[in-house]
């Protein structure tokens, strides 16, 4: 009897472990604002059972409505090692609305991907805008380099800075 009960608390202990977030204490959610329409705020990631979450909040910051916009997500190791970069479109307000983000209008948005990664540093930036007069503006690699340098000087190697090729793992939640 008392082996059973025992085992009943071990196992049940162990579910619990299962269960917790694994995240390091200690991770680095930077942004990277060198876009003049959008600006990113109040970034944050973590792992969420067997799931890797973001959260962020923008503003446009321009003159004009903004169509559609591109965050690129770097994904870095505690070894500062470029892991995977990834990107999603947020179409307009955020992924529920659609309409255009109007200027000095704010949101927020997240995603959720379907696997958990030692992600120690994650770093976000606008790539891509289409204006609501349908001028797309893109970053320039060399201003962003800048910029990643100034807000991640402990990173020597930035890596590929393009998010890589589109997996079908990444799902934008609504708020």
């Amino acid at each position: 009897m008392h082996r059973s009960r025992a085992l009943v608390i071990v196992l049940g202990f162990a579910g619990v472990l299962a269960a917790q977030d694994n995240n390091y204490p200690d991770r680095k959610a930077i942004i990277a604002n060198v876009c003049p329409f959008v600006e990113l705020s109040g970034f944050s990631f973590q792992n969420k059972g067997s799931h890797f979450a973001t959260n962020m909040s923008w503003k446009n910051i321009g003159r004009q409505p903004v169509t559609a916009f591109e965050i690129v997500i770097l994904k870095y190791d505690a070894f500062d090692r470029r892991i995977i970069g990834e990107s999603w479109t947020v179409p307009g307000v955020d992924s529920a609305d659609w309409r255009p983000l109007q200027p000095g209008d704010r949101s927020a948005n997240g995603t959720t991907g379907s696997n958990q990664e030692e992600v120690f540093t994650a770093i976000v930036y606008v790539r891509t805008v289409r204006l609501a007069d349908n001028a797309v503006w893109t970053v320039n690699g060399g201003q962003l380099n800048n910029e990643l340098r100034k807000v991640s000087p402990g990173i020597r190697d930035f890596g590929e800075l393009a998010p890589d090729p589109p997996t079908p793992q990444c799902v934008v939640v609504a708020r």
